[in-house]
């Protein structure tokens, strides 16, 4: 079901009723033409040319809805598009939207989740912690537009998936213990090789400085060699998806480099899901997308140390296991 919320300028110059369903916000194309102050053609024109550019996907940024006196559905286009737009046309209403935007999403997700809590008094610690991340790294991060979707959509699918399992099961959520054999290690000196490959590129387009994958210490041959140790016949972290999801928690948790944890730390855990791809229920691009990665890294650094367990397992529900249930 659809809420509506009112947005107004800063100088009432423009009210609109704006539709948030599927964690988004939504406005016609003649609401569009209210909001940018511009005409019909000029909004129709930079709509058509966000799809044709590929910058956004139709079929997910467009839904047609019935609204009053209106004896047929209209087209509504989501938060994505109207930023898009409002970018192509430089309108100062447009970014008095965004951050309007951003703050009634923000809200709605957490109220959401404030509502659901009733129905996982079992879990209501790890729930807790759940909404703490979200709420912090959402403020901390800044973040709007594309990457903060991005937050919201793992934290989301998570929590639909616990809900799910609340049902069936009274336990917590547990780790998965499948046990895999001959997963392929990372070797340090390869990856000493990779990140300054990766630090070159970056520098190249000017998005990173010499500081970049600098070694601080034995931090980063650590975590290669700790995700890979156990006792006896009994490892430590028994599969792909808990070794790849430790890994990325260690490099971004524990600072091995002066600077680019986050980025190395992103790069070496697709590097190893990808290395060990033959243990993996689909293959990796279709389990982790640049946004879902991006997510992930930032709801890592802004965790707090008690909630490593959490974090653990969110990374791990992303990666479900060949012959194991997702």
């Amino acid at each position: 079901m659809s809420n509506v919320e009112i947005f107004t300028t800063q100088n009432d110059e423009v009210c609109l009723e704006v539709t948030l369903e599927k964690e988004t916000v939504w406005l016609s194309q003649a609401q569009m033409v209210n909001l940018f102050g511009r005409e019909r053609s000029v909004i129709t024109k930079h709509i058509n040319n966000v799809f044709k550019d590929g910058e956004l996907e139709e079929i997910s940024n467009v839904q047609n809805l019935h609204i009053a006196k209106s004896d047929k559905p209209v087209k509504f286009f989501s938060l994505d598009v109207i930023i898009s737009v409002g970018y192509r046309v430089k309108s100062q209403r447009g970014v008095q939207f965004r951050k309007w935007a951003t703050n009634v999403l923000k809200q709605y997700l957490i109220e959401g989740y404030a509502l659901n809590e009733k129905r996982l008094q079992e879990r209501n610690v790890e729930f807790e912690q759940a909404i703490s991340l979200l709420s912090s790294t959402l403020n901390n991060q800044s973040l709007v537009n594309q990457e903060g979707e991005s937050v919201l959509y793992v934290v989301s699918e998570y929590a639909r998936s616990w809900s799910i399992l609340q049902g069936y099961d009274e336990q917590s959520l547990v780790d998965n213990k499948t046990s895999q054999q001959d997963m392929l290690p990372i070797c340090f000196s390869d990856a000493l090789d990779a990140i300054q490959t990766l630090k070159n590129q970056l520098i190249s387009k000017g998005e990173a400085t010499e500081l970049f994958g600098k070694m601080r210490g034995n931090g980063l041959s650590s975590a290669l060699e700790q995700i890979e140790q156990g006792f006896g016949d009994e490892l430590f972290y028994p599969n792909v998806a808990s070794r790849a999801a430790h890994l990325l928690y260690f490099v971004i948790k524990n600072h091995p480099l002066v600077d680019g944890n986050k980025r190395s730390g992103s790069f070496l855990f697709l590097w190893y899901l990808r290395l060990n791809q033959v243990f993996l229920a689909k293959p990796v691009g279709q389990l982790i997308n640049d946004n879902t990665l991006v997510a992930l890294a930032l709801l890592v650094a802004e965790s707090r140390p008690e909630q490593k367990e959490l974090m653990i397992r969110l990374i791990e529900h992303f990666l479900p296991l060949k012959n194991s249930q997702a």
